[in-house]
């Protein structure tokens, strides 16, 4: 029988490729466990960014027909960094066939330079560089994890062979045991690690869920070492944090690399603030609510897009990569900043490919889009009663489960422990319509109810 994670009403209309059955489709609209969803931001904002970034930047045009690429500043350039994330919103909204084509353009981009994975700055024809930039790999290998949650197939495998080549390679031990992240490989050696990392290639928790995979548990050290190497560099007051670093926060010059909060520092808000929302991190909870008090402070609408670590401006623009990454950061915060960052975001006209790509994932997180696909569960049922609903209850009479709670009547669907469905309801439920289950064998099931703002609320019994 066919699997679920999460079931909604009706998915939206995106393009001819979001027919294909993906288990979570678009709009999932959920609450995370932890934190605060923006209330200015909703999916159809995400969607709408969503379809001008496809149009301006996902590209149809080499040579070979089953390719997809992320154009980056160049026309004729792909960054694994931009494929990475490109592949990231794919899977999200459930478009497979621009998925697999992007996973097919990033197979046929994996060099012996980079020890087999992509090499950074591709083109259809070659490559202007064959090294590797390991952020790009990393959101590409979790991209694969939201593709298995959404299709199944054989992107768990794909997973896998990635996150080898990087435990193999570009893991490396440092002082009093932190594991470093090598930011590249070119021509088949190692740069950096111990002596120059960048902090925004830190995801711990997408790295919780790849030690899931197959059992890859130094994954989850990584994850852990990430807050030590964030406190290494972490101005005291303000929370910022360079784009390089050493691992144990002082390199110098870093080799002429940008050492204050750049763009590559910009996304750190989001990297860190996901394994609080997701998993509660207090760790990430606290950083987060330093750096966006500060931010705060300065006002979404003064914010530009550079700082030196006390705070001063060193840059000119305004645009969603910083607006964001703080809106995201808020997350950890406050409804009230998380509006107020959410808000001014909605204001910019994002045209360059890094910041409208970047604006692209913060919506879909602020709208409660991004969902954690853990490969190892097949049904996500912690979704929190949302403030105005009352929680559902069920109640039995004569082998017919009424739900309490439930004063509208909505579709749902009765599945087993494991995701099996075994029952899709034709009509609607409603508290005063109730479910037949006499046909059920004993044991515990999940009734999903699809609400009608497309998310789910789940309901467990026992039969």
């Amino acid at each position: 029988m066919r699997k679920i994670f999460f079931l909604t009403a009706a998915a939206w209309f995106l393009t001819v490729n979001s027919a294909v059955g993906q288990a979570r489709p678009f709009p999932q609209n959920i609450n995370y466990p932890y934190g605060y969803k923006s209330t200015k931001v909703t999916s159809a904002d995400a969607l709408a960014v969503y379809n001008t970034w496809k149009t301006s930047f996902l590209k149809h045009d080499c040579s070979n027909s089953a390719w997809y690429r992320v154009n980056a500043e160049a026309t004729t350039q792909t960054k694994s960094e931009g494929q990475g994330y490109g592949m990231i919103l794919t899977a999200y909204y459930g478009e497979k066939a621009y998925f697999d084509g992007m996973l097919a353009f990033y197979k046929a981009k994996r060099t012996s330079s980079s020890r087999m994975l992509m090499g950074w700055d591709a083109t259809c024809a070659g490559f202007n560089d064959q090294g590797s930039a390991t952020d790009g790999d990393l959101d590409v290998a979790y991209s694969l994890l939201v593709a298995y949650r959404q299709w199944g197939g054989n992107y768990l495998q794909e997973c896998d062979t990635i996150l080898g080549y990087l435990q193999t390679s570009y893991i490396v031990n440092c002082g009093s045991g932190v594991k470093t992240l090598v930011p590249g490989i070119a021509g088949g050696t190692a740069w950096g690690g111990c002596s120059l990392t960048d902090i925004s290639y830190y995801t711990p928790a997408h790295f919780r869920l790849f030690a899931l995979v197959n059992n890859r548990t130094i994954w989850t050290e990584v994850a852990d070492d990430a807050y030590s190497i964030l406190a290494a560099c972490a101005n005291a007051t303000t929370g910022l944090v360079p784009d390089w670093q050493a691992y144990n926060g002082s390199c110098g010059t870093c080799g002429g690399r940008v050492t204050y909060y750049r763009y590559d520092a910009s996304r750190v808000p989001w990297r860190m603030a996901m394994d609080y929302l997701w998993n509660g991190n207090t760790t990430a909870r606290d950083w987060c609510a330093k750096v966006t008090n500060w931010a705060n402070g300065k006002g979404a609408h003064n914010i530009v897009d550079g700082y030196n670590l006390d705070g001063s401006n060193n840059g000119t623009y305004h645009n969603s990569a910083f607006v964001g990454g703080f809106a995201i950061g808020s997350m950890c915060n406050s409804q009230a900043i998380v509006d107020t960052f959410s808000s001014e975001m909605k204001t910019l006209n994002d045209q360059q490919y890094f910041n409208l790509t970047l604006k692209c994932i913060y919506f879909l997180i602020l709208s409660g889009n991004f969902w954690k696909p853990d490969p190892t569960t097949d049904i996500d049922y912690e979704a929190p009663v949302q403030p105005g609903e009352a929680p559902l209850v069920p109640v039995f009479i004569n082998n017919k489960l009424r739900i309490k709670g439930l004063k509208t009547a909505l579709p749902a669907r009765i599945v087993t422990l494991s995701g099996e469905v075994v029952a899709s309801v034709g009509g609607e439920v409603s508290e005063n319509v109730p479910l037949d289950i006499s046909f059920l064998k004993r044991g515990l099931y999940f009734v999903l109810v699809s609400t009608k703002d497309g998310a789910c609320r789940p309901l467990k019994f026992m039969r």
